[in-house]
Formats: C-alpha cells, structure tokens, sequence
C-alpha cells in the first residue's frame, strides 16, 4: 500500500499481542493515536472464559461504546453469556444476556465490567470516540 495514493487510509497495525498476558488477543487501533486523525479506537475481543475484565469503576473525556456480540457468524443472535456491567456513581448494575450496546457518554463512572459466565464465545467491541485513550482516576485494569 505504501506508495499508492491512498495508502496512508490503509494499516496492518491492529493485532496487539503480549506475550506477558495470558486470555484472548486483541484486534485493536487503540495504540495508533493518529490514524485517521485521531477520532475514533477500537478494540476487538474474543471472549471465551469467564473473567473480570475491569474491576473498578472508571470514566473517560469521550464518549465510548461498548458491544457485546455474538461470535456465532452463522448466528448473530446465538448468545449464551451473563456480563455485569455497572453504570454511574451509584454503580447500577445491568445484566447482559443478548448481544447489546451500551453507550457510556464522555463521565458517566462504569465498571467494573464482568463476564461473568460465558457458555459461547462474545466478541466485546469496545469504540472510543478519540485517538487517545485514557482513563480518569487510578484504575490498573
């Protein structure tokens, strides 16, 4: 693509692997700040296993979308999994049990998001709307 005219809308740049962490790999533009001038990451996770993926309650500057699907391609309504995802101060909790979409505007508090039981594979779609994705407040997840 380099040296085409329209190569620099174009990058391979989006699996992230660590070799430190064990679980599901990740599709992802969140490390490229820049691409595409900065609007919009995304990460893309295949959930297999039950496990707390953010354990504390955070918020951000942006606004964030976070989807829960079906990793079925034969079956985008084939779902069988129970996430916890908690809301607000008050950390109101919302069970998901078919594929949903939860808009989180720019601080609102959520987590901790938990999957808590996953008898078939989610793919979890996070959307940022920045470039650069940050967290406010001290949270290690």
């Amino acid at each position: 693509m380099a040296g085409m005219k329209y190569g620099k809308y174009l990058t391979t740049e989006v699996v992230k692997e660590d070799p430190k962490k064990e679980g599901p790999r990740v599709t992802s533009t969140r490390h490229l700040q820049d691409f595409g001038g900065g609007h919009l990451s995304i990460d893309c996770v295949y959930i297999t296993n039950p496990h707390l993926m953010i354990s504390q309650p955070h918020k951000h500057e942006f606004a964030q979308y976070l989807n829960f699907f079906s990793a079925n391609p034969n079956d985008t309504k084939d779902f069988d999994a129970e996430i916890e995802v908690s809301l607000g101060e008050e950390a109101e909790k919302h069970i998901i049990t078919k594929p949903t979409s939860v808009y989180v505007p720019a601080g609102l508090h959520h987590g901790p998001i938990n999957f808590a039981k996953i008898n078939k594979p989610v793919l979890f779609v996070d959307i940022a709307v920045t470039g650069k994705y940050a967290r406010v407040g001290n949270t290690p997840d």
